[in-house]
């Protein structure tokens, strides 16, 4: 396989940064070990599921590994598009091993679907794909940063890309099947745009607990009730010596003739990629659906009758009929890739998808959005060409060429932080290895954590009480492929040198604590905290409550609230996105406001449903919608995140089905359960 992406021929591409984005992402969570069977299972397999007679899959290491991955994947995209920081508890409750296996059976009933409905991904599709994406002069650097950054060979790297490949050809095709409407996109963008004014009054919790009594009987009566939400569970104490590669990068000088020459030698890594402006007729791809089977010959006839209206399309623009009032009339298309910017483009060319209008597209994100046929064909057109028909997974696609820029050099002043990076790496890499080697060679001759520790120049530091089993140790970061072999250690023990592609861990357990329930003398102050929480959470909703009931219109909300020594606070126009800047965390809101009319009023917790920090009662008193003429400007974007939602519901409904469908036919390893 390797022969294969070394010695053939390359298309070039700026894709580089797939490595420094989706790569990072196996690092931290490729692992699970390979187990002893269990549980009636062979080695090696955490599940198999049972499709027919003849027709059983196994779930395995590699598939665990990715499913890890996509499970935390999908957290720190929330997290990226929050501006959150994800939280240690919510990645442990998530990447828990039932959790990674059910993930796991749930990809393998994806590749199901995709069988099928004949998508087919093999790991040749693969490294095609990697060939279209990376310049020949990039190769043997991907290829080396591959094994550095993850520890994989190219095989693993390659199975883990067939995954991505074949998700998103099965998007591909449920997007062809579904459609949005313009109602439908005023609705969603109704939702996001409108402007809200609310009157409201907030009792905080916190106002409350000095009005809670307190007395030596009450809490040890409160601590009996609620023991176990005071249980401290297992917890150890770890030592450990850690080598970080970023700490080695302070003892490297980067010169600029460092930067200079490196720019010099690999100026196609800075080379942006070609754009097109490109309008298009689409025509969709029939399918067969649930609700609508059809026979292969049912597909193939209307497949042809597609093909034959692409053509006569084609035909009719070559006779010298208007290209875009054919694609106003006739095409099919409801979603679009995002537009490069450029200074031909004028303000209405980037909103319109008017006539066909796709924009100026970039090589990447064609590839990414349409294809490798699509793009190569588009990509190699002249300007004002005209192409026949283009056959995609998705359809047919008649493609006229109106502009068009060649990839540019970015200028080395541009990209001097980019390069210094890379040259950082390059000289940085030795001695991280050079220091894995130290690590092991003294690591079989010193039992001793602190011995160790002084012949290699490290220092030793130890934990502070972690539960046992964690995902996450403060001074270490995420365990990963190094989680296995912590949990193994027994009282007294001390791991190998584990090391990934940023890492050499070298860790010993110290101390144990089992799990208990601490005696009430031991945490008083921790039993009163939680009752008096506990009762002024109480205290707080009743007075909420009252004035919910008094506030029939908006002067009763004030008359109520002045009775309880509250102010109500007239809100600014807000979205209902910004409703935590405004008025207050309020749970659901979204879905609140939406069943709310105006003149209505609502109470609803603060912060955390079951735990609010306090209550508030708001009137919704006005309600703007945007305008029309910013709704026709969104629409593509619109139409285009509705499609991407649609197609999410129906592949978490096709995984739900096929769990009641299947049931006893999956069989899952009781270590996972």
């Amino acid at each position: 396989m390797l022969r294969k992406l070394r010695h053939e021929k390359f298309m070039r591409g700026v894709m580089i940064a797939v490595l420094f984005v989706v790569v990072p992402s196996f690092v931290v969570f490729y692992g699970w070990q390979r187990r002893t069977g269990r549980g009636g299972m062979p080695e090696g397999v955490a599940a198999t599921i049972k499709f027919g007679m003849r027709d059983k899959v196994e779930v395995g290491k590699a598939d665990v590994a990715v499913a890890r991955q996509y499970l935390i994947g999908r957290l720190q995209a929330y997290s990226q598009l929050s501006g959150q920081p994800i939280d240690q508890k919510v990645i442990e409750e998530v990447a828990t091993p039932k959790a990674v296996v059910r993930e796991a059976i749930n990809l393998k009933f994806l590749e199901h679907f995709a069988r099928q409905n004949g998508i087919v991904v093999t790991e040749s599709d693969v490294i095609e794909d990697l060939k279209r994406q990376i310049p020949p002069e990039q190769r043997d650097f991907f290829i080396q940063m591959i094994e550095r950054r993850t520890g994989m060979t190219f095989d693993d790297y390659v199975l883990r890309m067939r995954y991505s490949l074949l998700l998103q050809r099965i998007r591909e095709v449920l997007a062809a099947q579904t459609r949005v409407s313009v109602y439908d996109a005023w609705l969603e963008y109704k939702k996001r745009n409108e402007k809200l004014v609310v009157d409201f009054v907030r009792l905080a919790v916190s106002d409350y607990f000095d009005k809670v009594k307190v007395d030596e009987a009450t809490l040890k009566r409160y601590y009996e009730e609620h023991r176990q939400d005071f249980e401290v569970p297992d917890q150890v104490v770890y030592a450990y010596l850690l080598v970080r590669k970023s700490d080695l990068k302070t003892s490297v000088t980067v010169t600029d003739d460092d930067i200079t020459s490196y720019y010099a030698a690999h100026e196609e890594d800075f080379r942006l990629p070609p754009k097109v402006k490109v309008r298009e007729i689409f025509l969709a791809r029939p399918r067969s659906t649930p609700d609508k089977p059809l026979s292969r010959e049912e597909l193939t006839s209307r497949t042809e009758e597609v093909r034959r209206r692409a053509q006569d399309l084609y035909q009719q623009i070559v006779k010298g009929e208007d290209f875009a009032a054919l694609a106003d009339r006739y095409s099919e298309a409801t979603e679009f890739p995002p537009r490069e910017k450029d200074e031909q483009t004028t303000s209405s060319d980037e909103q319109t998808t008017a006539g066909g209008n796709l924009g100026f597209i970039s090589r990447t994100t064609a590839k990414t959005f349409y294809g490798d046929v699509w793009t190569s064909t588009v990509f190699n057109l002249a300007v004002g060409a005209l192409h026949p028909p283009i056959e995609t997974a998705r359809g047919f696609h008649i493609v006229k060429v109106e502009a068009r820029k060649e990839g540019t050099l970015q200028p080395l002043e541009k990209v001097r932080d980019l390069v210094r990076e890379r040259v950082l790496e390059e000289k940085v890499q030795p001695l991280f290895e050079q220091m894995g080697e130290e690590l092991r060679k003294n690591s079989q001759k010193f039992t001793s954590l602190e011995k160790l520790a002084e012949v290699t120049s490290q220092t030793v530091r130890v934990t502070d009480r972690v539960n046992k089993g964690t995902l996450f140790i403060q001074g270490i970061g995420f365990l990963g492929d190094f989680q296995e072999a912590i949990m193994d250690l027994q009282k007294g023990g001390r791991s190998d040198v584990l090391s990934d592609a940023n890492r050499h861990l070298v860790i010993e357990l110290r101390q144990e604590f089992p799990a208990h329930i601490p005696e009430f003398d031991a945490i008083r102050d921790r039993v009163e905290k939680a009752y008096r929480d506990a009762q002024a959470r109480e205290l707080a909703l009743a007075d909420a409550q009252k004035i919910r009931d008094r506030a029939v219109n908006l002067e009763g909300l004030r008359t109520a609230a002045k009775d309880f020594g509250l102010t109500v606070t007239r809100s600014a126009p807000f979205k209902r996105s910004e409703v935590a800047t405004f008025v207050g965390d309020i749970p659901n809101f979204e879905e609140v406001s939406l069943k709310l009319k105006t003149g209505q009023t609502e109470l609803s917790p603060l912060g955390n449903e079951q735990r609010p920090v306090g209550y508030i009662v708001w009137h919704l008193t006005e309600r703007t919608p945007p305008s029309q003429e910013e709704f026709r400007n969104e629409l593509p974007k619109i139409t285009a995140e509705l499609l991407d939602r649609r197609v999410e519901v129906l592949i978490s409904e096709y995984l739900r089905d096929q769990w009641q469908k299947l049931g006893s036919a999956i069989k899952i390893d009781p270590a996972f359960q």
